[in-house]
């Protein structure tokens, strides 16, 4: 597993700057780098509320202690959120290069290459609808009959999907149009066989679709082989 690289600033002046470039990046480069507007709406609402609290808790005339403490507890969330968002569509995000991290503050894992052998296979994966938009995704591998659970070679599991009129038109003759996982427009990845994709209410009534694999993030010729195009109506 490549080593682990902490990346969030320790000053409130420096976390201030690196959320600003973070978010304005992040808000900017959504579509190109695969991530879904409910994920970055969750960075945006943070800064909406941190920025005034930063202010307040430094400016000599408004500081008080029941300041300070307001920006210590929102700057925890905040921090908390940052590091769940760069986990699941930054650190591993294969649409996003090493310059593009740095960009927005996040520096690159060590490249060694990991002794994990190839990956043969295929996780199994069920959906779950629980509304809001959102869905709760189960893994396992298939020596594994009534559990969740990670491959040992695997880092991550890999999640590339879109969303799809439940009813599908023909396309060029063919009954149905599936797109192929290099084709599906968001990407997450997660290092916990349960995790929960937030849709958010744009994709409600709306068809998820989307492929996983079992991912080496070091050496991605190691990578396992994807599922089939996998679809549950979100809810």
């Amino acid at each position: 597993m490549p080593k682990r690289v902490y990346f969030i600033p320790r000053k409130d002046s420096e976390f201030m700057s690196f959320q600003r470039i973070l978010v304005t990046k992040v808000q900017a480069k959504k579509a190109d780098w695969g991530i879904p507007d409910s994920a970055v709406d969750v960075l945006v609402a943070h800064r909406a509320i941190y920025e005034p609290l930063y202010q307040k808790a430094n400016a000599p005339g408004t500081r008080t202690s029941v300041a300070v403490m307001a920006h210590r507890r929102e700057r925890k969330a905040y921090e908390k959120d940052i590091r769940a968002f760069v986990n699941a569509h930054v650190r591993f995000n294969d649409r996003m290069t090493d310059v593009d991290r740095l960009s927005i503050g996040v520096p690159p894992r060590d490249p060694k290459n990991s002794p994990k052998p190839k990956i043969n296979d295929i996780p199994f994966v069920g959906l779950t609808p629980i509304g809001g938009g959102w869905i709760k995704v189960f893994c396992r591998r298939e020596t594994d009959e009534d559990r969740s659970s990670m491959h040992d070679f695997a880092d991550v599991i890999e999640c590339r999907y879109t969303f799809l009129p439940v009813h599908l038109k023909p396309v060029e003759g063919k009954k149905f149009y599936f797109p192929t996982p290099e084709e599906c427009q968001y990407v997450q990845n997660s290092t916990r066989a349960r995790f929960i994709i937030k849709c958010a209410s744009e994709g409600v009534g709306m068809k998820f679709y989307g492929y996983f694999r079992w991912a080496n993030l070091s050496n991605p010729a190691n990578n396992g082989s994807w599922t089939n195009g996998l679809q549950v109506v979100i809810a």
